[in-house]
């Protein structure tokens, strides 16, 4: 069997527009020559990979078996390409970092600035979305690494343990403690299990903080009171800060607004009511340099924040590795 690369992508360009035309407009070929490649392909693995329907092309069983494979090929051969062609110097190629909305509120700005600073060939593209669908973009390859949060991560993922949160009970002004200018120590401090007597607007579905949250409460036979649900950080703070309700967030997504008196805040009293940042990758999967650069920019850049006290934690791992430091 001799596959030619092309074909493997215009096979994944058909598969992405749902139109063989389509396809061909993209690629910059007649239409003919598309469809007599697609053709060839399917004589080749003698199956149907497409299906031809009134609204477009869709891929069959088998297809969709092959566009796994096609684009983690092309993906890989891309890898090659990029590393060869820039002799191992200077970093260049896509680099697609998924990064949940408390985490991009941190990290977003300077990773931007310092990528764009040091590497122009770099093609950075920053995606803020719940953490819940991280570890399937990176599986998939629609994404390069992203910032994931809870326990063991899924097979399939490296995994390098950064960080470890402080959580926060999140109120109106006058609530709870007032501002966090004397640092999270200084925060009068509920057990867990008070945390019944408040009503409670939390992040729903696949959010990483509410699966930890469910987790805890249930190992805790502490039922909550969950009188709405909201997956935007800046709504639940919003929320907290009008008096709906009070929430639960890290001390990194909440810092800037207790600071300024705009929420109260008390430290969670339960040993272990923390959350565990990762930063991941697809371990089958080679990285290029532009991933391994903008990999081990996040960490420092981690480490940074940390030391500064700009990400107030409760363990910090330098580089993803070694000995946990209190903070």
């Amino acid at each position: 069997m001799a596959l030619e690369l092309r074909a493997l992508r215009g096979f994944v360009t058909v598969c992405a527009a749902g139109s063989i035309s389509r396809a061909a407009e993209r690629l910059h070929i007649a239409q003919p020559a598309l469809s007599l490649q697609m053709k060839n392909l399917e004589e080749e693995f003698g199956a149907a990979l497409l299906e031809r329907t009134p609204r477009g092309v869709l891929a069959t069983a088998a297809g969709e078996m092959l566009l796994t494979h096609a684009a983690d090929i092309l993906r890989r051969v891309d890898v090659a390409y990029e590393d060869i062609r820039t002799a191992i110097k200077q970093p260049q190629g896509r680099v697609a970092v998924g990064l949940p909305q408390s985490l991009a509120k941190l990290l977003t700005v300077p990773l931007v600035k310092e990528v764009c600073a040091e590497w122009p060939g770099i093609d950075l593209q920053i995606i803020e979305q719940s953490t819940g669908y991280i570890p399937q973009g990176l599986l998939t390859g629609h994404l390069d690494m992203g910032m994931t949060f809870g326990g063991t991560p899924e097979p399939g993922l490296r995994a390098d343990r950064v960080l470890e949160e402080r959580l926060l009970l999140v109120g109106p002004p006058g609530a709870l403690s007032k501002h966090g200018r004397n640092g999270i120590n200084a925060a009068v401090s509920v057990p867990f299990s008070r945390l019944r007597e408040y009503r409670l607007i939390l992040p729903a579905g696949l959010h990483g903080l509410r699966s930890l949250i469910d987790r805890f409460s249930a190992s805790h036979s502490t039922d909550l009171q969950v009188i709405a649900e909201v997956n935007a950080i800046p709504e639940l703070i919003s929320l907290a800060a009008a008096g709906a309700g009070f929430t639960i967030l890290s001390h990194a997504s909440v810092q800037e607004e207790w600071r300024g008196g705009l929420v109260s805040c008390a430290r969670v009293a339960e040993e272990g009511f923390t959350r565990q940042v990762y930063l991941c990758r697809a371990a089958t999967r080679p990285a290029s340099l532009a991933v391994t650069s903008v990999w081990q920019r996040i960490l420092a850049i981690t480490g940074k924040l940390v030391d500064g006290g700009q990400w107030p934690v409760h363990r910090f791992t330098a580089g993803g590795e070694g000995a946990d430091i209190q903070r």
